[in-house]
């Protein structure tokens, strides 16, 4: 569940382009973007071959994702899994160079209509519900019965509608 989130929360951090003819980051990110790619570092400090099997076990069970940057401030995030599809309105902005989606900053690439991101998750321990539990070591959280998940660094790959 908090990979989900996390590829939620950081896959929807999208846009940043030269200021050529005055174009803002603001402007860039409006409109709608999909998620094409994405792979995981060997290593947590964002190093090493990536590995793209897990994006490609999700596409073959139907799962996409799709961002729609509003110029009011809000992003629709829809999720479609297995035949169903969740959307849920977040809130954007962006500060400086960087686009932030309910207070979560990343810096993002534009090359023509693809955008790159990268970016890491701490390791946590989440119980059988999906809810992480804070403040536990790893062997803590696996003597509850609870499954713990390394930190680990992910790059992705958004392309305009």
């Amino acid at each position: 569940m908090k990979f989900v989130t996390i590829i939620i929360c950081c896959l929807a951090l999208i846009a940043c382009e030269d200021d050529a003819d005055d174009v803002t980051l603001s402007d860039d990110v409006l409109g709608g973007w999909s998620i094409t790619n994405m792979g995981q570092f060997a290593n947590a400090d964002c190093s090493g071959d990536l590995d793209y099997t897990g994006w490609a076990l999700a596409v073959a069970f139907g799962v996409s994702m799709e961002y729609s940057f509003n110029a009011d401030g809000t992003v629709d995030v829809s999720t479609t899994a297995f035949g169903m599809t969740e959307t849920e309105t977040l809130s954007w902005d962006v500060d400086g160079d960087q686009l932030c989606i309910e207070g979560e900053c990343e810096t993002v690439d534009l090359s023509g209509d693809a955008i790159t991101i990268v970016t890491s998750a701490d390791a946590y321990c989440e119980d059988d519900m999906g809810d992480e539990i804070d403040g536990v070591t790893m062997t803590e959280c696996e003597a509850a019965g609870n499954d713990w998940y390394e930190a680990a660094c992910y790059e992705f790959t958004a392309t305009r509608q």
